[in-house]
């Protein structure tokens, strides 16, 4: 199947619990890599398992609190849904790749890569968790990307450059999401975002 088919069948798929049956889908190809990669680097399998833990106890709070796309998430266009869906998809494609590699050096780098993967996902699922509670909850999609790119410590320009949007639509976004949450300073407003997603 190639990358365009897969990502065109996840399209319809947009909601919480359809994309972690993705998610779980992949954890037999994941459990025979990290079966491989014990024997050439255990450092390397420690931390991929390790990210799987977080990601399976994101997942548990998930599943607790019964979400889906016409629940808490807003909209089927969540940004943290897209995002979620996205490195999904990517991880479905690189363990298909890794499947057929056979040299243990190429192992380690598509390892490497892996761990890279699982990391975005994990921080997908952050932001998902994140705009499932108040004050985050009633965000539209694009005020949830502008909200986590506030939280990357980007200024209002350079969160237009990479969303090519004007500077005005930023600044209106940002009035919206105080307006929306209750904050009046973009310290605080950041701040309880990052303190979110770091104890997600």
């Amino acid at each position: 199947m190639s990358v365009e088919s897969q990502f065109q069948g996840l399209r319809w798929n947009k909601n919480p619990t359809g994309l972690i049956e993705l998610y779980k889908k992949q954890k037999p190809v994941l459990e025979q890599l990290k079966i491989r990669l014990k024997q050439i680097d255990g450092e390397l399998e420690h931390e991929i398992a390790m990210l799987e833990e977080n990601i399976a106890v994101k997942i548990t709070v998930i599943q607790q609190n019964n979400i889906d796309s016409g629940g808490v998430v807003k909209e089927t266009g969540s940004y943290a849904l897209i995002e979620l869906e996205e490195n999904i998809t990517c991880l479905e494609v690189l363990l298909e790749a890794i499947k057929a590699g056979v040299d243990d050096m190429v192992k380690i780098q598509k390892g490497i890569c892996l761990k890279q993967s699982l990391k975005r996902i994990d921080y997908s699922l952050d932001q998902l968790l994140l705009f499932m509670n108040a004050p985050f909850k009633s965000l539209t999609s694009r005020e949830q990307e502008v909200l986590i790119n506030l939280a990357a410590g980007l200024s209002n320009e350079e969160i237009a450059s990479k969303l090519y949007i004007s500077i005005k639509t930023v600044k209106n976004h940002v009035s919206s999401i105080y307006r929306k949450t209750g904050y009046r300073e973009r310290a605080k407003l950041v701040l309880a975002a990052r303190n979110k997603l770091d104890r997600s």
